[in-house]
């Protein structure tokens, strides 16, 4: 599978992506493949059918997923959301298939995220980086996220953890500057 920024469609996913959500964000952050894997630091599954299909039924998440050109069968590339809650929003479940990484289809699915919150006047974009992933940390600093210095716990089951007490650090992007 290839995909470039340049030929993507960006839309609202729909019940009809779920399975292949659930199938990109494994395969990225669970998979063996693409540099977004967290493997070697967490086990067990990272989504499954039922929390993608609740997303999709919250009224305060905006769910979007890449596919190549404008052909609304054309398979999914990529994912991520944004959970609104007053002038703040969380962006998470970002995902690209591992076969498609590094054409710039994360890039074009985080600034559509950022230009939907902006059209919505959230001004701060919140995102939970897993700790001990240097490399992830500094292609959101790239992407004018800064860190808070803020630390959460891991958001999944502890027994997944095969690092034990790695945590998620709070990273921010102000949307109202230029």
């Amino acid at each position: 599978m290839t995909g470039t920024a340049t030929s993507l469609s960006l839309r609202p996913a729909g019940p009809q992506d779920v399975p292949r959500i659930v199938e990109i964000v494994e395969a990225a952050y669970r998979g063996e493949g693409g540099w977004t894997t967290e493997s070697s630091l967490v086990g067990g599954a990272r989504t499954h059918a039922g929390e993608v299909q609740a997303l999709l039924g919250d009224p305060d998440v905006d769910l979007v997923v890449a596919a190549p050109g404008e052909d609304p069968s054309a398979p999914v590339l990529g994912c991520c959301y944004t959970s609104r809650d007053g002038d703040r929003a969380e962006f998470g479940l970002f995902a690209v298939d591992p076969a498609a990484q590094s054409g710039g289809i994360g890039r074009a699915l985080l600034e559509e995220q950022v230009r939907r919150c902006a059209e919505r006047g959230v001004c701060v974009l919140e995102i939970h980086v897993l700790q001990s992933r240097p490399e992830l940390h500094a292609w959101y600093e790239r992407h004018g996220f800064v860190p808070t210095g803020q630390t959460i716990p891991f958001a999944g089951r502890d027994e997944d953890l095969k690092v034990p007490g790695l945590g998620m650090d709070v990273m921010e992007r102000d949307l109202t500057a230029s």
